[in-house]
């Protein structure tokens, strides 16, 4: 499928940082810190996520030249490290060359809890203060090269800024609408285009379903897809052929839109119609596309696995229902279709009509956030840190138990009942709690954490 967003297919953009300091401080001592922070975003999860100022910026000419050897136009953000104090006219000069691009900014302060050498969260209080007056947003990054703890905050705002990039500007294609009288999913496309410079562009399901047309080799190949799945009606090889037939057929209506995501109205008219029996456990295997696809015509629903995509572009996030609760131990049930099957953990099964494919959620730690439009148009965050836990849940489709890691389960479901989000979050396997918590401060929207 081909996309709108080119930042989204070249992958190749990352977060510069720059180095700032000033005469009155030793330049000896921002140069070995310097020289520290190379050798940090040079391994694990950091490498390759960033780009390094190829000299240290102590005055004009030569913030000039830094900022020209990170090229800003290719920069998903920008973090700016006070390897000493420094005053705002270099400040200046680094929102000059930004212009009106609404690039994330980071401010990082050294710790200093003894002798003083650098001053460099003075000088960060100095900048962000700028910052504010000026009315920009930017985090504060705070902690020495070598910190667990700033390592973790560094790779959490690079994926923010990641997902900033990805997000704006974007194409998401709504097919249909949302489903029958899920009016709580409709998304006005003209507040989202004003939000987040997202245009949605609709067809309808019965020009995409003409669409839906696969040679039978393309159906014979996609029925390989099922060969270790059980079938409850007995029939398995019919059932292979039916699953094949259909995931060809929506894998080809699919391959002829443009779009960096995809809202799909795929109930009533596509599950039920008979050419495309098996449709939900189609939508699982289609989830591994690189264009990620939110079923029931969740416009916010397909955003937020943009950004979770973004986050991690290996990643398999997917819509799902919080459909139960289990207060004695603290835990809910996650419930839903459209699930890739690389996220099991035990056997695959079809019922008999070939309408539900079950089986249960791999443990491991996983996040659920919903970037979410309310009635005014403003943007929100919900999100919510836990993992999926081995025992199984005797519900069908693709469940688990998740068990949140801060708080109740019942606070967690209550407070997102109560805030009025609607009845989807996005889950995908992994820590992106701080991330997202990064993706509001940069998008400049309220997140709810639970």
């Amino acid at each position: 499928m081909l996309t709108g967003n080119q930042a989204a297919i070249s992958g190749g953009s990352r977060v510069g940082i720059l180095f700032v300091a000033s005469s009155l401080f030793s330049e000896a001592a921002a140069e070995e810190l310097i020289g520290r922070t190379r050798d940090l975003v040079a391994e694990g999860e950091l490498a390759g996520r960033f780009k390094l100022a190829g000299r240290l910026a102590r005055d004009r000419a030569s913030c000039a030249a830094a900022l020209e050897s990170i090229d800003l136009g290719d920069l998903d953000g920008l973090v700016i490290q006070l390897s000493t104090f420094c005053t705002a006219d270099l400040l200046h000069e680094v929102l000059s060359a930004i212009g009106e691009r609404a690039l994330p900014l980071a401010v990082w302060a050294l710790e200093e809890s003894d002798a003083i050498i650098t001053n460099s969260l003075c000088g960060a209080q100095l900048w962000a203060s700028t910052l504010a007056r000026f009315g920009r947003r930017f985090t504060l990054l705070m902690g020495n090269p070598g910190d667990a703890d700033l390592a973790r905050d560094l790779a959490a705002f690079a994926a923010a800024a990641r997902a900033n990039t990805r997000v704006r500007g974007a194409r998401v294609a709504l097919i249909g609408s949302h489903a029958d009288w899920f009016t709580n999913l409709a998304v006005d496309p003209w507040a989202l285009k004003r939000a987040l410079g997202v245009t949605i562009e609709q067809m309808t399901l019965v020009r995409f379903l003409d669409g839906c047309k696969a040679t039978a080799e393309a159906e014979q190949a996609a029925a390989t897809r099922w060969a270790e799945a059980s079938f409850d009606g007995g029939e398995a090889e019919a059932g292979r052929a039916t699953l094949g037939r259909t995931y060809a057929r929506l894998e080809a209506g699919l391959d002829a839109i443009k779009a960096d995501a995809v809202a799909l109205r795929d109930w009533p008219e596509i599950l039920y119609a008979e050419d495309f029996r098996g449709t939900w456990a189609a939508l699982g295997e289609l989830s591994e596309r690189a264009i990620p696809i939110a079923p029931e015509g969740d416009v916010m629903g397909a955003v937020s696995a943009l950004v979770a995509r973004a986050f991690d572009p290996a990643s398999l996030p997917f819509l799902t229902d919080i459909s139960g609760i289990d207060r004695a131990n603290n835990r809910l049930v996650l419930w839903h279709y459209g699930v890739s099957p690389r996220l099991a953990d035990g056997p695959r099964s079809l019922d008999p009509v070939l309408k539900q494919e079950t089986f249960p959620l791999r443990p491991g730690p996983m996040t659920l956030f919903r970037l979410s439009m309310r009635a005014d148009g403003s943007l929100r965050i919900f999100v919510a840190e836990g993992a999926i836990e081995d025992q199984r849940s005797a519900a069908n489709r693709a469940a688990g138990y998740f068990r949140p890691w801060a708080g109740k389960a019942e606070a967690l479901v209550r407070q997102f009942i109560d805030e009025g989000y609607e009845h989807h979050v996005t889950a995908v396997y992994g820590h992106w709690g701080d991330a997202v918590a990064h993706l509001g401060r940069q998008l400049g929207v309220k997140v709810d954490h639970a």
